[in-house]
Protein backbone atom coordinates (compact mmCIF):
# COMPACT_ATOMS: atom_id res chain seq x y z
CA UNK A 1 0.00 0.00 0.00
CA UNK A 2 2.84 2.35 0.85
CA UNK A 3 4.32 1.70 -2.58
CA UNK A 4 1.02 2.50 -4.29
CA UNK A 5 0.60 5.69 -2.24
CA UNK A 6 4.16 6.80 -3.01
CA UNK A 7 3.67 6.22 -6.71
CA UNK A 8 0.25 7.94 -6.77
CA UNK A 9 1.56 10.99 -4.91
CA UNK A 10 4.49 11.30 -7.27
CA UNK A 11 2.19 10.81 -10.25
CA UNK A 12 -0.27 13.49 -9.14
CA UNK A 13 2.48 15.94 -8.28
CA UNK A 14 4.08 15.54 -11.68
CA UNK A 15 0.96 15.62 -13.85
CA UNK A 16 -0.39 18.70 -12.05
CA UNK A 17 2.94 20.43 -12.42
CA UNK A 18 3.16 19.68 -16.15
CA UNK A 19 -0.45 20.69 -16.79
CA UNK A 20 -0.05 24.09 -15.09
CA UNK A 21 3.49 25.15 -15.91
CA UNK A 22 4.73 22.81 -18.66
CA UNK A 23 8.33 23.47 -17.66
CA UNK A 24 11.07 21.58 -15.83
CA UNK A 25 9.74 19.55 -12.85
CA UNK A 26 10.06 20.76 -9.29
CA UNK A 27 13.44 19.81 -7.71
CA UNK A 28 11.60 17.74 -5.09
CA UNK A 29 10.38 15.49 -7.89
CA UNK A 30 13.38 15.83 -10.19
CA UNK A 31 15.73 14.53 -7.48
CA UNK A 32 13.85 11.22 -7.55
CA UNK A 33 13.76 10.89 -11.31
CA UNK A 34 16.15 8.45 -13.00
CA UNK A 35 14.81 8.48 -16.53
CA UNK A 36 12.36 10.29 -18.78
CA UNK A 37 10.02 8.39 -21.02
CA UNK A 38 8.48 10.21 -23.96
CA UNK A 39 5.60 8.08 -25.15
CA UNK A 40 2.23 9.54 -26.08
CA UNK A 41 -0.16 8.35 -24.84
CA UNK A 42 1.09 5.99 -22.12
CA UNK A 43 -1.08 3.69 -20.05
CA UNK A 44 0.48 2.80 -16.69
CA UNK A 45 -0.63 -0.31 -14.86
CA UNK A 46 0.26 -0.68 -11.18
CA UNK A 47 -1.19 -3.84 -9.67
CA UNK A 48 -4.98 -3.33 -10.09
CA UNK A 49 -4.86 0.37 -10.94
CA UNK A 50 -4.47 2.02 -14.35
CA UNK A 51 -3.67 5.59 -15.29
CA UNK A 52 -3.45 7.30 -18.64
CA UNK A 53 -1.25 10.37 -18.93
CA UNK A 54 0.11 12.59 -21.65
CA UNK A 55 3.87 12.95 -22.22
CA UNK A 56 6.26 14.14 -20.99
CA UNK A 57 6.32 11.95 -17.88
CA UNK A 58 9.13 11.10 -15.49
CA UNK A 59 9.29 8.11 -13.20
CA UNK A 60 11.27 7.14 -10.13
CA UNK A 61 13.01 4.02 -11.39
CA UNK A 62 13.18 2.62 -7.86
CA UNK A 63 9.41 2.19 -8.08
CA UNK A 64 9.63 0.13 -11.26
CA UNK A 65 12.26 -2.46 -10.32
CA UNK A 66 9.64 -5.19 -10.29
CA UNK A 67 7.76 -4.11 -13.40
CA UNK A 68 8.09 -4.83 -17.07
CA UNK A 69 6.83 -2.93 -20.09
CA UNK A 70 4.61 -4.77 -22.56
CA UNK A 71 3.11 -2.71 -25.34
CA UNK A 72 1.74 0.39 -23.66
CA UNK A 73 1.28 -1.32 -20.28
CA UNK A 74 3.65 -1.52 -17.33
CA UNK A 75 3.08 -4.84 -15.57
CA UNK A 76 5.08 -6.79 -13.00
CA UNK A 77 7.51 -9.69 -13.45
CA UNK A 78 6.30 -13.15 -12.46
CA UNK A 79 9.73 -14.84 -12.37
CA UNK A 80 13.42 -14.49 -13.14
CA UNK A 81 12.70 -16.11 -16.50
CA UNK A 82 10.12 -13.39 -17.14
CA UNK A 83 12.82 -10.77 -16.53
CA UNK A 84 15.21 -12.50 -18.92
CA UNK A 85 12.56 -12.80 -21.63
CA UNK A 86 11.77 -9.10 -21.48
CA UNK A 87 15.39 -8.00 -21.18
CA UNK A 88 17.95 -10.64 -22.33
CA UNK A 89 20.81 -8.36 -21.22
CA UNK A 90 19.62 -8.30 -17.58
CA UNK A 91 22.32 -8.59 -14.92
CA UNK A 92 22.28 -11.10 -12.07
CA UNK A 93 21.04 -9.60 -8.82
CA UNK A 94 18.11 -9.06 -6.47
CA UNK A 95 14.66 -8.53 -7.94
CA UNK A 96 11.07 -8.44 -6.75
CA UNK A 97 8.71 -10.83 -8.51
CA UNK A 98 4.97 -11.47 -8.32
CA UNK A 99 4.45 -15.22 -8.90
CA UNK A 100 1.10 -16.97 -8.88
CA UNK A 101 0.38 -15.83 -5.31
CA UNK A 102 0.26 -12.21 -6.60
CA UNK A 103 2.23 -11.21 -3.49
CA UNK A 104 5.72 -9.73 -3.90
CA UNK A 105 8.66 -12.05 -3.26
CA UNK A 106 12.32 -11.05 -3.09
CA UNK A 107 14.57 -13.28 -5.17
CA UNK A 108 18.13 -13.38 -6.38
CA UNK A 109 18.25 -14.08 -10.13
CA UNK A 110 21.39 -15.69 -11.52
CA UNK A 111 21.49 -15.19 -15.30
CA UNK A 112 24.07 -17.51 -16.87
CA UNK A 113 23.07 -16.79 -20.47
CA UNK A 114 20.15 -15.44 -22.47
CA UNK A 115 18.62 -18.89 -22.21
CA UNK A 116 18.89 -20.12 -18.61
CA UNK A 117 19.69 -19.32 -15.02
CA UNK A 118 18.72 -19.97 -11.38
CA UNK A 119 16.26 -18.44 -8.93
CA UNK A 120 17.08 -18.19 -5.20
CA UNK A 121 14.26 -17.36 -2.78
CA UNK A 122 14.86 -14.98 0.11
CA UNK A 123 11.61 -16.12 1.66
CA UNK A 124 8.10 -17.13 0.66
CA UNK A 125 4.64 -16.59 2.10
CA UNK A 126 2.93 -19.09 4.35
CA UNK A 127 0.26 -19.58 1.68
CA UNK A 128 0.81 -22.30 -0.88
CA UNK A 129 3.61 -21.37 -3.27
CA UNK A 130 4.02 -23.21 -6.56
CA UNK A 131 7.68 -23.96 -7.27
CA UNK A 132 6.86 -24.68 -10.91
CA UNK A 133 6.33 -20.93 -11.39
CA UNK A 134 10.09 -20.37 -10.97
CA UNK A 135 11.50 -23.78 -11.93
CA UNK A 136 11.77 -25.44 -15.36
CA UNK A 137 13.31 -28.77 -14.36
CA UNK A 138 13.60 -31.26 -11.50
CA UNK A 139 16.75 -32.81 -12.94
CA UNK A 140 18.97 -30.63 -10.76
CA UNK A 141 19.20 -27.89 -8.19
CA UNK A 142 22.11 -25.56 -7.58
CA UNK A 143 22.98 -25.19 -3.90
CA UNK A 144 25.03 -22.19 -2.82
CA UNK A 145 26.37 -22.26 0.74
CA UNK A 146 27.91 -19.58 2.94
CA UNK A 147 30.96 -20.34 5.07
CA UNK A 148 32.09 -18.68 8.27
CA UNK A 149 34.88 -17.08 6.22
CA UNK A 150 32.19 -15.05 4.44
CA UNK A 151 32.84 -16.78 1.10
CA UNK A 152 30.13 -18.42 -0.98
CA UNK A 153 30.42 -21.73 -2.83
CA UNK A 154 28.05 -23.48 -5.21
CA UNK A 155 27.47 -26.90 -6.75
CA UNK A 156 24.86 -28.81 -8.73
CA UNK A 157 22.99 -31.62 -6.92
CA UNK A 158 21.34 -34.42 -8.91
CA UNK A 159 20.12 -38.00 -8.59
CA UNK A 160 22.79 -40.67 -8.81
CA UNK A 161 23.46 -41.46 -12.45
CA UNK A 162 22.21 -45.03 -11.96
CA UNK A 163 18.73 -43.73 -11.03
CA UNK A 164 18.39 -40.83 -13.49
CA UNK A 165 16.52 -42.84 -16.14
CA UNK A 166 13.71 -43.60 -13.66
CA UNK A 167 13.78 -40.76 -11.11
CA UNK A 168 14.37 -37.04 -10.87
CA UNK A 169 14.55 -34.83 -7.80
CA UNK A 170 11.35 -34.17 -5.89
CA UNK A 171 11.00 -30.44 -5.14
CA UNK A 172 8.25 -29.68 -2.63
CA UNK A 173 7.13 -26.76 -0.42
CA UNK A 174 6.17 -27.51 3.20
CA UNK A 175 5.55 -31.18 2.44
CA UNK A 176 7.38 -34.35 1.47
CA UNK A 177 4.89 -36.68 -0.21
CA UNK A 178 6.41 -40.07 -0.88
CA UNK A 179 9.51 -39.26 1.20
CA UNK A 180 10.50 -39.27 4.87
CA UNK A 181 9.66 -36.16 6.90
CA UNK A 182 12.57 -33.94 7.99
CA UNK A 183 13.43 -34.12 11.70
CA UNK A 184 13.06 -30.34 12.08
CA UNK A 185 9.73 -30.01 10.26
CA UNK A 186 7.68 -29.88 13.54
CA UNK A 187 10.14 -27.35 15.05
CA UNK A 188 10.82 -24.98 12.15
CA UNK A 189 7.74 -25.33 9.98
CA UNK A 190 8.37 -23.69 6.58
CA UNK A 191 10.75 -25.66 4.42
CA UNK A 192 11.75 -26.46 0.86
CA UNK A 193 12.22 -30.19 0.44
CA UNK A 194 14.60 -31.75 -2.07
CA UNK A 195 14.04 -35.50 -2.19
CA UNK A 196 16.43 -37.86 -3.93
CA UNK A 197 15.04 -41.41 -3.76
CA UNK A 198 11.38 -41.94 -2.79
CA UNK A 199 10.62 -43.97 0.33
CA UNK A 200 9.70 -47.03 -1.77
CA UNK A 201 13.25 -47.20 -3.15
CA UNK A 202 15.18 -45.74 -0.20
CA UNK A 203 13.72 -48.38 2.18
CA UNK A 204 15.97 -51.02 0.68
CA UNK A 205 19.45 -52.29 1.43
CA UNK A 206 20.93 -51.02 -1.82
CA UNK A 207 23.29 -48.43 -3.21
CA UNK A 208 21.98 -44.90 -2.65
CA UNK A 209 23.35 -41.37 -2.45
CA UNK A 210 23.51 -38.20 -4.53
CA UNK A 211 25.46 -36.68 -7.41
CA UNK A 212 27.44 -33.46 -6.91
CA UNK A 213 30.16 -31.81 -8.95
CA UNK A 214 29.44 -34.21 -11.83
CA UNK A 215 30.41 -37.18 -9.64
CA UNK A 216 28.35 -39.86 -7.87
CA UNK A 217 28.71 -40.10 -4.08
CA UNK A 218 27.35 -43.51 -3.01
CA UNK A 219 26.81 -45.53 0.17
CA UNK A 220 25.18 -48.86 0.99
CA UNK A 221 21.97 -48.45 2.97
CA UNK A 222 22.87 -50.86 5.78
CA UNK A 223 19.52 -50.91 7.62
CA UNK A 224 16.95 -49.90 4.95
CA UNK A 225 16.42 -46.53 6.64
CA UNK A 226 14.40 -44.62 3.98
CA UNK A 227 15.86 -41.11 4.41
CA UNK A 228 17.08 -39.50 1.19
CA UNK A 229 16.72 -35.71 1.25
CA UNK A 230 18.03 -32.26 2.03
CA UNK A 231 15.59 -29.70 3.48
CA UNK A 232 16.04 -25.91 3.72
CA UNK A 233 14.09 -24.18 6.52
CA UNK A 234 12.65 -20.70 6.04
CA UNK A 235 11.91 -20.10 9.72
CA UNK A 236 12.47 -16.42 10.63
CA UNK A 237 12.24 -16.78 14.43
CA UNK A 238 14.96 -17.95 16.79
CA UNK A 239 16.12 -21.46 15.92
CA UNK A 240 14.84 -24.23 18.17
CA UNK A 241 15.93 -27.40 16.44
CA UNK A 242 15.59 -31.12 16.96
CA UNK A 243 18.38 -32.58 19.08
CA UNK A 244 19.05 -35.40 16.62
CA UNK A 245 22.01 -33.49 15.16
CA UNK A 246 23.97 -34.03 18.41
CA UNK A 247 24.12 -37.74 17.63
CA UNK A 248 23.95 -37.54 13.83
CA UNK A 249 26.56 -39.06 11.55
CA UNK A 250 28.93 -36.27 10.43
CA UNK A 251 31.06 -38.38 8.14
CA UNK A 252 33.11 -37.40 5.10
CA UNK A 253 30.37 -38.64 2.77
CA UNK A 254 27.88 -36.04 4.02
CA UNK A 255 30.37 -33.27 3.29
CA UNK A 256 31.33 -34.31 -0.25
CA UNK A 257 28.94 -31.84 -1.92
CA UNK A 258 30.47 -29.08 0.19
CA UNK A 259 34.04 -29.99 -0.73
CA UNK A 260 33.41 -30.25 -4.48
CA UNK A 261 31.66 -26.85 -4.56
CA UNK A 262 33.37 -24.05 -6.45
CA UNK A 263 33.71 -20.51 -5.21
CA UNK A 264 30.64 -18.48 -6.13
CA UNK A 265 31.27 -14.87 -7.10
CA UNK A 266 27.76 -13.39 -7.16
CA UNK A 267 26.82 -11.39 -4.02
CA UNK A 268 23.76 -13.28 -2.78
CA UNK A 269 22.90 -11.42 0.49
CA UNK A 270 23.61 -13.25 3.76
CA UNK A 271 19.93 -13.34 4.75
CA UNK A 272 19.21 -15.76 1.86
CA UNK A 273 21.26 -18.53 3.49
CA UNK A 274 19.14 -20.87 5.58
CA UNK A 275 19.47 -23.57 8.19
CA UNK A 276 19.24 -26.98 6.52
CA UNK A 277 19.35 -30.66 7.35
CA UNK A 278 20.57 -33.48 5.13
CA UNK A 279 19.68 -37.10 5.86
CA UNK A 280 20.84 -40.17 3.96
CA UNK A 281 20.28 -43.74 4.99
CA UNK A 282 20.92 -46.04 7.02
CA UNK A 283 24.72 -45.54 7.11
CA UNK A 284 24.71 -42.45 4.94
CA UNK A 285 24.57 -39.75 7.61
CA UNK A 286 22.72 -36.79 9.09
CA UNK A 287 24.08 -33.23 9.20
CA UNK A 288 23.08 -29.64 9.91
CA UNK A 289 25.24 -26.50 9.53
CA UNK A 290 27.35 -25.05 12.35
CA UNK A 291 27.96 -28.49 13.82
CA UNK A 292 30.41 -31.38 13.48
CA UNK A 293 32.13 -31.58 10.09
CA UNK A 294 29.87 -28.74 8.91
CA UNK A 295 30.90 -26.36 11.71
CA UNK A 296 32.30 -23.94 9.11
CA UNK A 297 29.00 -23.74 7.20
CA UNK A 298 26.62 -20.88 8.08
CA UNK A 299 23.74 -21.96 5.83
CA UNK A 300 22.71 -22.72 2.24
CA UNK A 301 20.13 -21.68 -0.34
CA UNK A 302 18.72 -23.81 -3.18
CA UNK A 303 18.74 -22.41 -6.70
CA UNK A 304 15.97 -23.52 -9.05
CA UNK A 305 16.93 -23.74 -12.69
CA UNK A 306 14.83 -22.11 -15.39
CA UNK A 307 15.25 -22.48 -19.15
CA UNK A 308 13.94 -20.30 -21.94
CA UNK A 309 12.39 -22.53 -24.63
CA UNK A 310 10.57 -22.00 -27.90
CA UNK A 311 7.25 -22.06 -26.05
CA UNK A 312 8.36 -18.90 -24.19
CA UNK A 313 9.19 -16.78 -27.23
CA UNK A 314 6.99 -15.34 -29.93
CA UNK A 315 8.93 -14.88 -33.15
CA UNK A 316 7.79 -11.91 -35.20
CA UNK A 317 6.60 -12.15 -38.80
CA UNK A 318 5.03 -15.57 -38.09
CA UNK A 319 8.41 -17.25 -38.10
CA UNK A 320 9.19 -20.58 -36.46
CA UNK A 321 11.57 -21.25 -33.58
CA UNK A 322 14.22 -23.95 -33.19
CA UNK A 323 16.58 -24.86 -30.36
CA UNK A 324 20.13 -23.95 -31.40
CA UNK A 325 23.27 -23.04 -29.45
CA UNK A 326 21.59 -24.09 -26.20
CA UNK A 327 18.46 -21.97 -26.53
CA UNK A 328 15.55 -20.83 -28.70
CA UNK A 329 16.40 -19.22 -32.03
CA UNK A 330 13.89 -17.54 -34.32
CA UNK A 331 14.33 -18.28 -38.02
CA UNK A 332 14.15 -14.73 -39.30
CA UNK A 333 12.85 -13.86 -42.77
CA UNK A 334 15.04 -12.03 -45.23
CA UNK A 335 15.68 -8.48 -44.07
CA UNK A 336 15.07 -9.08 -40.34
CA UNK A 337 17.37 -10.05 -37.52
CA UNK A 338 17.61 -10.09 -33.72
CA UNK A 339 16.44 -12.37 -30.92
CA UNK A 340 12.78 -12.29 -32.04
CA UNK A 341 13.28 -11.09 -35.66
CA UNK A 342 12.03 -7.64 -34.66
CA UNK A 343 14.97 -5.56 -35.89
CA UNK A 344 15.16 -4.62 -39.53
CA UNK A 345 18.44 -5.93 -40.83
CA UNK A 346 20.81 -3.43 -42.33
CA UNK A 347 21.30 -4.39 -45.96
CA UNK A 348 24.87 -5.54 -46.59
CA UNK A 349 26.45 -4.94 -49.97
CA UNK A 350 29.98 -6.10 -49.19
CA UNK A 351 32.21 -7.93 -46.75
CA UNK A 352 33.16 -4.55 -45.30
CA UNK A 353 29.48 -3.98 -44.48
CA UNK A 354 29.44 -7.41 -42.83
CA UNK A 355 32.45 -6.50 -40.68
CA UNK A 356 30.77 -3.27 -39.55
CA UNK A 357 27.38 -4.77 -38.72
CA UNK A 358 28.25 -8.29 -37.54
CA UNK A 359 31.94 -8.15 -36.71
CA UNK A 360 34.96 -9.39 -38.70
CA UNK A 361 34.24 -13.12 -38.46
CA UNK A 362 35.53 -15.13 -41.39
CA UNK A 363 32.86 -17.16 -43.15
CA UNK A 364 30.17 -17.29 -45.81
CA UNK A 365 27.56 -14.50 -45.93
CA UNK A 366 24.59 -13.42 -48.00
CA UNK A 367 24.91 -9.94 -49.44
CA UNK A 368 22.85 -7.86 -51.87
CA UNK A 369 23.36 -6.18 -55.21
CA UNK A 370 23.32 -2.41 -54.78
CA UNK A 371 21.79 -1.89 -58.22
CA UNK A 372 19.07 -4.53 -57.69
CA UNK A 373 18.54 -4.86 -53.96
CA UNK A 374 16.04 -7.69 -54.39
CA UNK A 375 18.92 -9.85 -55.65
CA UNK A 376 21.29 -11.52 -53.25
CA UNK A 377 24.29 -13.83 -53.59
CA UNK A 378 26.82 -15.55 -51.39
CA UNK A 379 30.34 -14.35 -50.70
CA UNK A 380 33.10 -15.72 -48.54
CA UNK A 381 34.55 -12.98 -46.34
CA UNK A 382 38.04 -13.64 -45.03
CA UNK A 383 39.09 -11.12 -42.39
CA UNK A 384 42.64 -10.28 -41.33
CA UNK A 385 43.84 -7.63 -38.87
CA UNK A 386 43.95 -4.67 -41.24
CA UNK A 387 42.33 -5.96 -44.42
CA UNK A 388 39.91 -8.49 -45.79
CA UNK A 389 39.34 -10.61 -48.89
CA UNK A 390 36.09 -11.11 -50.78
CA UNK A 391 35.53 -14.30 -52.77
CA UNK A 392 32.37 -14.37 -54.91
CA UNK A 393 30.38 -17.57 -55.29
CA UNK A 394 29.20 -18.84 -58.65
CA UNK A 395 26.09 -16.72 -59.17
CA UNK A 396 23.88 -15.28 -61.91
CA UNK A 397 23.54 -11.92 -60.12
CA UNK A 398 25.25 -8.95 -61.79
CA UNK A 399 28.18 -7.97 -59.60
CA UNK A 400 29.62 -4.54 -58.92
CA UNK A 401 33.26 -5.39 -58.23
CA UNK A 402 33.92 -1.84 -56.98
CA UNK A 403 32.14 -2.91 -53.77
CA UNK A 404 34.88 -5.47 -53.14
CA UNK A 405 38.07 -4.42 -54.89
CA UNK A 406 39.64 -1.49 -53.00
CA UNK A 407 43.34 -2.36 -52.87
CA UNK A 408 44.23 -2.59 -56.54
CA UNK A 409 47.91 -3.44 -56.13
CA UNK A 410 47.32 -7.16 -55.57
CA UNK A 411 44.81 -10.01 -55.56
CA UNK A 412 44.77 -13.46 -53.99
CA UNK A 413 43.95 -16.37 -56.29
CA UNK A 414 43.00 -19.54 -54.47
CA UNK A 415 43.00 -22.76 -56.45
CA UNK A 416 41.65 -26.22 -55.72
CA UNK A 417 43.81 -29.30 -56.20
CA UNK A 418 42.30 -32.53 -54.87
CA UNK A 419 40.89 -31.69 -51.44
CA UNK A 420 43.52 -29.05 -50.75
CA UNK A 421 43.43 -25.33 -51.44
CA UNK A 422 46.38 -23.05 -52.23
CA UNK A 423 46.84 -19.28 -52.27
CA UNK A 424 48.93 -17.25 -54.69
CA UNK A 425 49.33 -13.48 -54.28
CA UNK A 426 49.47 -11.93 -57.75
CA UNK A 427 50.77 -8.41 -58.54
CA UNK A 428 52.26 -6.45 -61.43
CA UNK A 429 55.92 -7.19 -62.13
CA UNK A 430 58.37 -4.63 -60.74
CA UNK A 431 58.66 -2.42 -63.90
CA UNK A 432 54.88 -1.90 -63.83
CA UNK A 433 54.35 -1.80 -60.05
CA UNK A 434 52.71 1.64 -60.32
CA UNK A 435 49.98 0.32 -62.64
CA UNK A 436 46.87 -0.88 -60.77
CA UNK A 437 45.39 -4.27 -61.53
CA UNK A 438 41.95 -4.22 -63.16
CA UNK A 439 39.05 -6.40 -62.00
CA UNK A 440 35.87 -6.21 -64.10
CA UNK A 441 32.60 -8.11 -64.24
CA UNK A 442 31.75 -9.50 -67.69
CA UNK A 443 33.81 -6.76 -69.33
CA UNK A 444 37.41 -6.23 -70.43
CA UNK A 445 37.33 -2.50 -71.07
CA UNK A 446 40.81 -1.32 -72.09
CA UNK A 447 42.11 -4.89 -72.23
CA UNK A 448 41.95 -7.79 -74.67
CA UNK A 449 38.68 -9.77 -74.47
CA UNK A 450 39.09 -13.37 -73.26
CA UNK A 451 38.62 -16.07 -75.88
CA UNK A 452 35.72 -17.85 -74.10
CA UNK A 453 33.84 -14.69 -73.09
CA UNK A 454 30.76 -15.35 -75.21
CA UNK A 455 30.60 -19.09 -74.69
CA UNK A 456 31.31 -19.37 -70.96
CA UNK A 457 30.39 -15.94 -69.61
CA UNK A 458 29.62 -14.10 -67.45
CA UNK A 459 33.09 -13.85 -65.97
CA UNK A 460 35.40 -12.02 -63.59
CA UNK A 461 38.28 -10.47 -65.48
CA UNK A 462 41.67 -9.82 -63.89
CA UNK A 463 43.70 -7.60 -66.22
CA UNK A 464 47.42 -6.94 -65.78
CA UNK A 465 48.60 -4.71 -68.67
CA UNK A 466 46.11 -2.74 -70.74
CA UNK A 467 46.04 -3.28 -74.53
CA UNK A 468 48.19 -0.25 -75.37
CA UNK A 469 50.92 -1.22 -72.88
CA UNK A 470 50.79 -4.94 -73.68
CA UNK A 471 51.25 -4.31 -77.43
CA UNK A 472 54.89 -3.36 -76.89
CA UNK A 473 57.62 -5.92 -77.46
CA UNK A 474 58.75 -5.66 -73.84
CA UNK A 475 59.32 -7.85 -70.81
CA UNK A 476 55.92 -8.61 -69.35
CA UNK A 477 54.35 -11.14 -66.94
CA UNK A 478 53.16 -11.24 -63.33
CA UNK A 479 54.57 -11.31 -59.81
CA UNK A 480 53.62 -14.25 -57.61
CA UNK A 481 54.38 -14.20 -53.88
CA UNK A 482 56.80 -11.28 -54.50
CA UNK A 483 58.75 -13.05 -57.26
CA UNK A 484 58.69 -11.62 -60.83
CA UNK A 485 57.91 -14.22 -63.50
CA UNK A 486 58.39 -12.77 -66.96
CA UNK A 487 58.58 -13.35 -70.71
CA UNK A 488 59.41 -11.13 -73.72
CA UNK A 489 56.37 -10.33 -75.86
CA UNK A 490 57.75 -11.53 -79.18
CA UNK A 491 54.91 -10.49 -81.49
CA UNK A 492 53.22 -7.61 -79.65
CA UNK A 493 50.17 -9.74 -78.86
CA UNK A 494 48.32 -7.62 -76.26
CA UNK A 495 46.89 -10.40 -74.02
CA UNK A 496 47.61 -9.94 -70.30
CA UNK A 497 44.82 -11.43 -68.21
CA UNK A 498 43.40 -14.19 -66.01
CA UNK A 499 39.64 -14.81 -66.39
CA UNK A 500 37.26 -16.75 -64.08
CA UNK A 501 34.13 -18.10 -65.81
CA UNK A 502 30.75 -18.51 -64.08
CA UNK A 503 29.73 -20.67 -67.08
CA UNK A 504 26.08 -21.25 -66.00
CA UNK A 505 25.42 -23.74 -68.82
CA UNK A 506 28.63 -25.72 -68.18
CA UNK A 507 29.79 -25.32 -71.78
CA UNK A 508 33.23 -26.63 -72.80
CA UNK A 509 35.86 -24.07 -73.88
CA UNK A 510 36.57 -23.29 -77.53
CA UNK A 511 39.26 -25.40 -79.18
CA UNK A 512 42.19 -22.99 -78.86
CA UNK A 513 43.39 -24.75 -75.70
CA UNK A 514 43.98 -27.94 -77.70
CA UNK A 515 46.82 -26.48 -79.75
CA UNK A 516 48.35 -23.81 -77.51
CA UNK A 517 50.25 -23.01 -75.25
CA UNK A 518 50.94 -24.53 -71.83
CA UNK A 519 54.24 -22.84 -71.10
CA UNK A 520 55.90 -22.96 -67.62
CA UNK A 521 54.63 -19.39 -67.01
CA UNK A 522 51.04 -20.69 -67.12
CA UNK A 523 51.74 -23.10 -64.26
CA UNK A 524 54.37 -21.37 -62.11
CA UNK A 525 51.88 -19.27 -60.10
CA UNK A 526 50.03 -22.47 -59.21
CA UNK A 527 53.21 -24.26 -58.13
CA UNK A 528 54.07 -21.27 -55.91
CA UNK A 529 50.73 -21.48 -54.08
CA UNK A 530 50.79 -21.76 -50.28
CA UNK A 531 48.48 -24.36 -48.74
CA UNK A 532 45.47 -22.82 -46.98
CA UNK A 533 44.47 -23.70 -43.43
CA UNK A 534 41.30 -25.87 -43.59
CA UNK A 535 39.57 -23.38 -41.28
CA UNK A 536 39.69 -20.89 -44.18
CA UNK A 537 38.68 -23.30 -46.93
CA UNK A 538 36.18 -22.03 -49.46
CA UNK A 539 33.13 -24.11 -50.37
CA UNK A 540 33.78 -25.89 -53.66
CA UNK A 541 31.07 -23.82 -55.39
CA UNK A 542 33.47 -20.85 -55.34
CA UNK A 543 36.01 -22.47 -57.62
CA UNK A 544 35.50 -21.62 -61.31
CA UNK A 545 37.13 -22.67 -64.53
CA UNK A 546 39.76 -20.13 -65.53
CA UNK A 547 41.61 -19.04 -68.65
CA UNK A 548 45.07 -17.40 -68.59
CA UNK A 549 46.63 -15.64 -71.57
CA UNK A 550 49.91 -13.71 -71.86
CA UNK A 551 51.65 -12.56 -74.96
CA UNK A 552 52.89 -13.46 -77.76
CA UNK A 553 55.20 -15.94 -76.17
CA UNK A 554 53.81 -15.95 -72.64
CA UNK A 555 51.30 -18.74 -73.02
CA UNK A 556 47.64 -19.75 -72.93
CA UNK A 557 46.02 -22.27 -70.61
CA UNK A 558 42.68 -23.47 -69.24
CA UNK A 559 42.54 -25.54 -66.09
CA UNK A 560 41.50 -29.18 -66.37
CA UNK A 561 43.69 -29.76 -69.42
CA UNK A 562 47.29 -30.56 -70.25
CA UNK A 563 49.71 -29.46 -67.48
CA UNK A 564 46.76 -28.00 -65.54
CA UNK A 565 44.75 -31.25 -65.67
CA UNK A 566 44.81 -31.66 -61.86
CA UNK A 567 43.61 -28.10 -61.15
CA UNK A 568 39.86 -28.17 -60.44
CA UNK A 569 39.28 -24.43 -60.47
CA UNK A 570 40.25 -21.12 -58.92
CA UNK A 571 38.62 -18.26 -57.02
CA UNK A 572 39.53 -14.57 -57.08
CA UNK A 573 40.09 -12.90 -53.71
CA UNK A 574 39.61 -9.12 -53.92
CA UNK A 575 41.23 -7.11 -51.14
CA UNK A 576 39.68 -4.26 -49.10
CA UNK A 577 40.78 -2.19 -46.11
CA UNK A 578 39.38 -2.67 -42.61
Amino acid sequence: MALCRKFTDLFCLWTCFVAVLAVEPHPQIKDKVESMMKLTPWTWKLLNSSFKVESPVTVDVALTSHYRLTGNHLTHFRSCKDILLISPESKSGEYTIFPDTRKPISVFCEFLSKNHGYTYLKDYSESRFNLSSICSTTDEIKVVHLRTSGKRYGTILEELKRYQSNFSLSLQINENKGFNTPKNAPFLGKYIYVGFLPRSIAARRNIQGYRAGSKDWEFNNCDANPNSYIAFFYNNSQLQTHSYHTRGSYNIYMRRWIDVSKEYSLPIPAEYFRFFEMHMGGCGGYVVPNYGTLSDIVGAVPGFRFDVTCSDVQCHHSRSCIIANGGPTCLCPLGYTGYLCKEKEKVQFSCKDVAISKGPITGEYLIYSRTKQSQSFKVFCEFHKTYGLTFVSNTDVIIDVNEFFEIKSEVVVRHLRGNKQYDSILKQITPYADKPLSVQYNLATGYNTPINAKKMGPYLYLGFLDTITAKARTRQGYKVNNVDLTFVNSDANPNSYLTFYFNPQNKPPVGYYKRCCYTPLMKSWLDAGVQVDPARHLPKSYFMQFEMHFGGGGGYAINGYNTLANIQGAALGMRFEL
